[in-house]
């Protein structure tokens, strides 16, 4: 049985298992940046904490397990922290929307050199010492299916703000587990894992231009 394979075999012990679909006729919701306009695949964001002044997002190492890689999504303090793309399953040439309860890939731009592998998120194998199932690197971009059923997330809208959630639809035979993402204070550091219940608000803010030339080559 591969890692994939039982991580996922796991996630099905420890979480409950919540059907999850939309009515036949529900209208598909765009998710809103901060400037009210639609988030776009493609283009670069920020995700940042609802709460001002609480930062964005970046990548720490997870040092107490002894191994560096891979690294644990974190919140940054009063920064902007890096900027994320999404890239939705139903993504077209003719439409970039990404829509709300939709999976969709997240990840930073560029290759982690360090722990060579890629920047885009996936749940990592349960971490037994804090007992937390954390948001990594190492993900893949596209192919839907059983193999890439972790880097697979939602954003889902919690008051004025959204949550991102772990609630992979792409796989037609696989169970489909819903989780929220979280935050942790963990050696000092404010490190993104799934959680049930306790959601943290997020919202989307659009990064410079020029950091749109970097996520358009790191996508090609």
């Amino acid at each position: 049985m591969n890692s994939s394979s039982t991580a996922v075999l796991f996630l099905f012990f420890l979480f409950s298992a919540n059907p999850f679909s939309l009515p036949a006729t529900a209208a598909k919701e765009p998710v809103l940046d901060t400037d009210g306009e639609e988030l776009r695949s493609g283009t670069p964001y920020y995700i940042q904490s609802a709460t001002p002044f609480a930062g964005g997002l970046e990548l720490e190492p997870l040092f107490s397990t002894g191994i560096p890689c891979p690294k644990i999504v974190a919140q940054s303090r009063f920064t902007n922290g890096l900027p994320v793309f999404f890239n939705p399953v139903d993504s077209t040439s003719t439409n970039t929307t990404v829509y709300l309860s939709t999976d969709v890939n997240i990840g930073f731009p560029g290759f982690d050199a360090h722990c060579r592998s890629s920047n885009t998120w996936r749940v990592a194998p349960y971490s037994t010492l804090p007992g937390i199932w954390w948001i990594a690197n190492g993900g893949e971009i596209d192919n839907p299916g059983t193999q890439t059923l972790l880097t697979w997330f939602k954003i889902e809208k919690i008051g004025a703000a959204y949550k991102l959630t772990f609630c992979p639809t792409v796989c037609e035979s696989c169970i489909t587990l819903c989780n929220d993402i979280g935050r942790y204070t963990y050696q000092n550091k404010v490190l993104l894992g799934l959680i049930k219940g306790y959601a943290w608000p997020f919202v989307f803010a659009k990064a410079p231009q020029a950091i749109e030339q970097v996520v358009e080559k790191h996508s090609e």
